[in-house]
């Protein structure tokens, strides 16, 4: 190889080890910061995993929301109307939170299959559903699952 051809070798070596890196980084950024959906049904299974991030979505079960002994946290339950899972979230719930009301929270599972949740959403109107919960709440009223307060809109 003459030195002109070793010099622009290695600069396209360069250039592909470089992309190679980003792209490396860039996947590696997108997998730490995924967050995958679960339904209860599938915390029941097992078909989840200690240190990944988790949304869950369900019904607030009637009867089950209790604030723990420091006043800020609170445990509740959330059901697909087949299997139940305890969340305890630490925090101000959202307004519109209530028994029998569609939610979605965020977070992960500790080794009791309970979800420490990071975020706790819920529905903001009558016509409004998150996608992640629109088949599981189809799926609790089809199987009349008696955790809500009327029909349930979407």
């Amino acid at each position: 190889m003459s030195p002109t051809q070793k010099k622009r070798f290695m600069v396209v070596s360069m250039i592909i080890a470089g992309a190679g890196l980003a792209a490396f980084l860039a996947l590696k950024a997108v997998d730490a910061n995924a967050e995958f959906f679960i339904t209860p049904s599938e915390v029941n299974a097992g078909e989840f995993s200690t240190t990944q991030r988790y949304r869950i979505a369900g019904l607030v079960k009637k009867g089950s929301v209790a604030t723990q002994s420091d006043g800020v946290t609170r445990e509740f339950v959330v059901t697909d109307c087949d299997y139940d899972v305890t969340v305890q979230y630490t925090g101000l719930l959202p307004d519109l939170f209530r028994e029998g009301q569609a939610i979605v929270a965020k977070g992960t599972f500790a080794d009791d299959d309970r979800m420490i949740a990071g975020q706790v959403l819920a529905k903001h109107d009558e016509n409004y559903v998150p996608n992640e919960a629109a088949e599981t709440m189809m799926q609790a009223q089809a199987n009349k699952c008696d955790t809500t307060e009327g029909p349930v809109s979407y």
